[in-house]
């Protein structure tokens, strides 16, 4: 049963792994430009999405989604997506850290943990969907 469960979660399974890899990025660059270069924690949250986004985007491409899509349709599509969870990214850290007194990096675990699940369906759903990599083939629509 384990084994099943597994195999039909595979896409998301791997898509955590390569968000695991970005989150490792993401929040060490997070903690070395606030805590060592003393620079607002929102201006680092927001650097250091988009170095692992960066990343997370080759990943996905690559080795989650296995993508043949034409790059110049995927990437743009990708940006506006992460563009809107780095808006709530920094919109929940903001109001955790400033509303609720949380440290900013347990506000970055929270946000993490929202952002995870709006990036996994946009980008299954519209930046890495198969139908679109067919109609691209084709030229279709």
């Amino acid at each position: 049963m384990f084994l099943k469960l597994i195999y039909k979660n595979k896409l998301f399974i791997k898509y955590v792994i390569v968000g695991g890899t970005g989150a490792i990025v993401d929040f060490a660059v997070l903690y070395f430009l606030t805590d060592f270069f003393q620079i607002y924690y929102l201006i680092s949250a927001t650097i250091s999405f988009i170095l692992s986004g960066t990343l997370n985007y080759y990943l996905n491409r690559k080795w989650t989604f296995r993508s043949k899509g034409k790059k110049r349709r995927q990437l743009p599509v990708f940006f506006i997506i992460a563009l809107i969870g780095l808006s709530i990214n920094n919109f929940i850290m903001y109001v955790l850290v400033e509303k609720f007194a949380f440290w900013y990096i347990y506000a970055k675990i929270v946000a993490t943990g929202v952002v995870l699940i709006w990036n996994f369906t946009g980008n299954k759903y519209i930046t890495f969907n198969k139908k679109h990599e067919i109609n691209e083939n084709f030229n279709i629509g």
